[in-house]
């Protein structure tokens, strides 16, 4: 199923030419409710995790008193491989990248605040072999549509043109920006590889270095809670042009505007970002 995005309402790299060395590459993922196998990219389910390798688990859980709860399993988030995704920066010797987190809050370092603890793990496929059959069910220990876990979507992904948040550009250019055009060309919404993310919470943070070595992070994967939006008197550019004749509130609509099911954040959007010098260094998750 290909899913495609409106076309913008300016060329801006015509009309503004300075902006043209800015613009980037995103990767729309386009996830929508499936049953994705073992083997596929996709947002939620199985992942191709291999049979004698543990599950990663949580452990750092506390009833009101203080006492030690769990340890609860890692959610499997996101799985990506190579030949679906050959953008993505693979460290040597490896095709395929697995997506886990606590979708419990969690006190975190660097970024300082709060988010999910996030692992990400990078893997040969060929070298996997038997795969884990016996993997945890969310549903034991969390609930669907009520925190940061995901439903099953398989992915239908678009490369589309974007320009970064403003506050990313010089300041002299950003004074010739016309905020209602570039909202609709700046950074993409829904969830997304790659590419930029907006930052109208929280404002970007001041640096975005990795908390090992002092490299500097690049937006992997962002998750968020609505692929488009919805309300005004025109169409939102980034509502499917293919599912425009799904009546809104229908639960078609809703799955696909809503389609992972999660609430991220305050019902926006989080960025997970690697290190660019080194990716196998601890990710860093921002929340908006």
């Amino acid at each position: 199923m290909a899913l495609t995005t409106g076309a913008p309402p300016v060329d801006l790299a015509t009309s503004l030419p300075e902006i043209a060395p800015y613009a980037r590459t995103t990767v729309r993922l386009h996830p929508r409710r499936g049953e994705p196998g073992v083997r596929d990219s996709h947002i939620g389910g199985p992942l191709w995790w291999p049979g004698a390798e543990p599950w990663p688990y949580c452990d750092e859980h506390k009833d009101i008193n203080g006492r030690p709860l769990g340890p609860y399993p890692l959610v499997a988030v996101a799985q990506f491989t190579a030949a679906d995704f050959p953008e993505i920066a693979f460290p040597a010797g490896t095709d395929l990248a697995q997506v886990l987190w606590c979708p419990d809050w969690h006190d975190q370092p660097h970024p300082e605040g709060w988010g999910q603890a996030c692992r990400v793990f990078w893997r040969r496929a060929a070298d996997v072999g038997e795969v884990l059959a016996e993997q945890p069910d969310p549903a034991e220990h969390w609930e669907y549509d009520s925190d940061m876990v995901p439903r099953p979507c398989a992915l239908h992904p678009e490369r589309v043109v974007e320009y970064p948040w403003p506050e990313e550009l010089p300041d002299d250019l950003r004074e010739w920006l016309d905020d209602d055009v570039y909202d609709d060309v700046s950074t993409v919404p829904g969830c997304k590889l790659g590419g930029g993310m907006g930052w109208a919470t929280t404002d970007m943070p001041y640096s975005l270095t990795c908390g090992v070595c002092g490299g500097a992070l690049v937006l992997f994967v962002q998750f968020d809670t609505y692929e488009f939006t919805y309300g005004g008197r025109e169409p939102d550019r980034f509502w499917p042009l293919e599912e425009r004749h799904l009546e809104p509130g229908t639960p078609a609509f809703n799955a696909a505007r809503e389609p992972t099911g999660m609430t991220v954040g305050r019902g926006s959007h989080a960025g997970l970002f690697l290190c660019m010098t080194d990716p196998t260094h601890p990710p860093s998750f921002f929340t908006q």
